[in-house]
């Protein structure tokens, strides 16, 4: 892709954050003015299973100075194991993606709504729905509302246990085949990246370099990257990924996965860890002078 935006190497950039429009508590405003004070170049909000934030956050973006990727995580499954993949762009161009994620959101609807009324026959009650879920009207809209409710109105006391309640009233996780994630990212012109492999915990399965490995010989034109650089993964995991991803000439990304000032602000990350990245969405990344 021609480059139509420059920036230098030490350019603020974080590609990996989340607003209301998924789990996030960022406002998209709210996130943006954060972003401009703090001078980052280059983001992508990456919600997720959902479209439904890219232009509002281009928009802001632009009227910023900041130049802002497509971007979208799509809950995923390879193998028997959970997988998050991030998927960016300058632009999504075809609707391959958007439908793929679409199908898994509706799905996590409709599971989430026979979660709530299971909860109910259960004797569960939540009077105040409408002021937990204020910000979108008191509706329904993911697994991590009825987890919310139940946190808000004192039955558990944290996320893992609301998920221990929930998935005794039937809950589970909706997740495209990775394989399908790949393809419709790339018939859309995206570069895939795994997100955080070295997290683990929840719901996630942790991806060590033996793990990507084996995915990469079963699926070799599906994954285009990792995300090396992530605020919980150790020194010791970081050179590990960047030595992988250089064996199989994979790209690095880099992100802060916020989700909002109660749990962790943007990290401005430079340019040039993630370089190769950025220059396949069309963004020059120019070298240090010597």
């Amino acid at each position: 892709m021609p480059s139509d935006v420059q920036i230098t190497c030490d350019a603020a950039t974080d590609l990996h954050m989340h607003t209301i429009h998924s789990d996030g508590h960022w406002t998209p405003d709210a996130l943006f003015a954060y972003l401009a004070a703090e001078q980052f170049r280059v983001v992508a909000v990456t919600d997720h299973d959902t479209f439904a934030h890219i232009e509002e956050v281009r928009s802001l973006g632009e009227a910023r100075g900041i130049t802002v990727l497509a971007g979208v995580e799509v809950t995923s499954r390879w193998r028997e194991m959970i997988a998050h993949v991030l998927c960016y762009a300058r632009r999504f161009r075809g609707d391959a993606l958007g439908a793929l994620v679409e199908q898994t959101r509706l799905g996590q609807l409709e599971n989430t709504q026979e979660v709530y009324a299971e909860l109910e026959r259960r004797g569960y009650q939540f009077p105040r729905r409408d002021k937990v879920l204020a910000v979108q009207n008191g509706r329904l809209l993911r697994p991590i509302d009825n987890a919310r409710l139940l946190i808000e109105h004192g039955y558990v006391a944290d996320v893992p246990a609301a998920l221990d309640v929930l998935r005794d009233a039937g809950y589970r996780i909706i997740a495209a085949p990775i394989a399908q994630t790949f393809a419709a990212a790339h018939a859309d012109g995206a570069v895939t990246v795994l997100a955080h492999p070295g997290r683990g915990g929840g719901e996630i399965q942790r991806y060590e370099p033996a793990t990507i490995e084996a995915m990469l010989a079963e699926l070799p034109a599906g994954l285009d990257g990792i995300e090396v650089s992530y605020p919980l993964h150790t020194n010791e995991q970081v050179d590990a990924y960047r030595t992988l991803a250089a064996r199989h000439g994979l790209l690095v990304s880099a992100g802060s996965d916020s989700h909002g000032p109660r749990q962790r602000f943007p990290i401005a990350y430079h340019a040039e860890q993630c370089s190769e990245l950025l220059a396949r969405c069309g963004i020059t990344v120019n070298q240090r002078q010597s």
